[in-house]
């Protein structure tokens, strides 16, 4: 994977190494979650593409 956020235009391929994705479940929903360790940012995504982190937490809450 590569970080869109810090991705140099060369595209260097080491900056991906530094992306974590991380599966999940929330609510019923199947939730990827993609960190850069370099540049720190953070992207949620479903099945229909990225989401904001305001969706994740609503789908948290309503899974109650």
């Amino acid at each position: 994977m590569t970080c869109t956020g810090c991705a140099g235009p060369d595209g260097e391929t080491n900056v991906g190494e530094r992306v974590i994705a991380i599966r999940m479940r929330i609510g019923g929903e199947e939730i990827l979650f993609r960190r850069c360790s370099k540049c720190e940012v953070n992207h949620w995504e479903d099945g229909s593409g990225v989401i904001t982190l305001d969706d994740v937490l609503e789908l948290a809450r309503t899974s109650r």
